[in-house]
């Protein structure tokens, strides 16, 4: 059960791209990943503030609905093969268990290459937390770009 939800608008996104732009840019990365979907807004946005063109997306499920499941599922595989830096991108960190399951097999399988993470949010429960991150979770977020273009809403 959801006990208190805070809207996180384009108002305030917008804000944040330039302090979590800012943020990334000592990093340096050549490539952006999205973890899809909620880091795909995010990924985009700061791959345009930092002008890096390798933006990637990589699909990782963990909830169901509202409900987080007790596994993770990674779909996809991105091309790493001009990438040296690396920002992975969620929109929050909320268990930590995408970014558990993600990092070590990217780690692995690209041993030369740094990776990075960066979030809106992120719970300070969470088993991992991001490199870069702007806020506290502690509620439910409902971020904009996750009610504002339901098929429903723009009818």
């Amino acid at each position: 059960m959801i006990a208190f939800m805070i809207l996180y608008t384009y108002n305030h996104f917008k804000t944040d791209i330039l302090t979590l732009g800012h943020q990334c840019e000592p990093f340096e990365p050549d490539t952006v990943v999205a973890i899809a979907r909620g880091g795909m807004t995010l990924a985009h946005a700061l791959s345009m503030y930092m002008n890096i063109r390798n933006l990637q997306s990589i699909r990782i499920e963990s909830y169901d609905e509202d409900r987080q499941r007790d596994t993770v599922t990674i779909f996809g595989e991105c091309d790493f093969s001009r990438s040296r830096r690396v920002l992975i991108v969620d929109d929050i960190v909320d268990s930590g268990k995408t970014l558990q399951a993600l990092l070590p097999i990217l780690s692995q399988n690209y041993p030369d290459i740094l990776f990075k993470s960066a979030a809106l949010f992120t719970k300070t429960t969470a088993l991992i937390q991001p490199d870069y991150s702007l806020h506290e979770a502690t509620d439910w977020i409902d971020f904009f770009w996750e009610r504002d273009f339901l098929k429903s809403n723009l009818l």
